[in-house]
């Protein structure tokens, strides 16, 4: 990639390959890196991540030179600023409903105009080297914020979203949205119209449509529906899919 930040990556509509982390461990991450993603997601939503795991696998991210993101469980004020202060490029936000809540989460995530609490003393701030000033230009300039819509009471306000300064990215989660809608179908008509609303909404008020895909083939489609930052399964569902071939392969063999 280039010397560009993520975030000005992110909102450049070039395409954005990454993966859910849902092992607790920083080694999945340097092999994400060595392997050419250009982000990993880490899921501290659906996956026993401790703040010290949390820590271990952002500083992983700086040495594979991997971009990294943290889908935080929460929008407390405490769970963004601590994820931040550890290093992350931005946060994916579950459940994401109005353009009340995503302004608020942005809000959390600034200091000028925001009521993140400051501290240049962890990893975000070189650990004390920045100096006030330019940390705090820095971290408003280059955090990016990805709000996923995954509520069937959020697509009536796809646009407004969308339309909050500091929001970068409108992420579709069709699993949850597949539950919301009452369809339990990631590829019924409902789930696919709010996808592809969600993703146009994004296009249209100059920002990012993202998605999450088990596997590449529909890559080309979400592609021309808007989407260019693209979660492609999990170092979990990678590891199962590479076993299952090798153990047919071998017991085929054989």
């Amino acid at each position: 990639m280039s010397a560009l930040t993520f975030r000005q990556r992110l909102r450049s509509g070039a395409a954005i390959v990454s993966s859910f982390i849902k092992t607790g461990h920083y080694q999945p991450v340097e092999v994400a890196g060595a392997a050419g993603l250009d982000a990993v997601v880490i899921d501290a939503e659906h996956a026993a991540f401790g703040a010290g795991e949390l820590d271990a696998c952002l500083m992983a991210c700086r040495a594979a030179g991997v971009a990294g993101l943290v889908r935080v469980p929460d929008t407390q004020a405490a769970t963004l600023l601590r994820v931040l202060d550890m290093g992350a490029d931005g946060v994916l936000v579950p459940h994401v409903r109005n353009a009340a809540q995503a302004a608020e989460i942005v809000a959390r995530t600034r200091y000028a105009q925001g009521v993140r609490g400051f501290s240049n003393s962890a990893r975000a701030g070189d650990y004390g080297v920045t100096p006030m000033g330019e940390h705090i230009a820095r971290q408003d300039e280059n955090i990016c914020v990805i709000c996923q819509i995954e509520d069937e009471d959020a697509l009536a306000h796809l646009d407004a979203i969308a339309a909050v300064d500091g929001v970068d990215c409108l992420f579709v989660g069709r699993a949850d949205l597949s539950v919301s809608l009452g369809t339990f179908d990631l590829d019924a008509p409902a789930v696919a119209h709010a996808t592809r609303a969600a993703l146009g909404a994004a296009v249209d008020a100059g920002k990012t449509g993202g998605i999450f895909l088990g596997e590449t083939t529909t890559v080309p489609e979400w592609r021309a529906a808007g989407a260019s930052f693209f979660v492609i399964g999990s170092d979990q569902s990678m590891m199962r899919a590479g076993w299952r071939q090798a153990a047919q392969h071998v017991r085929a063999a054989l």
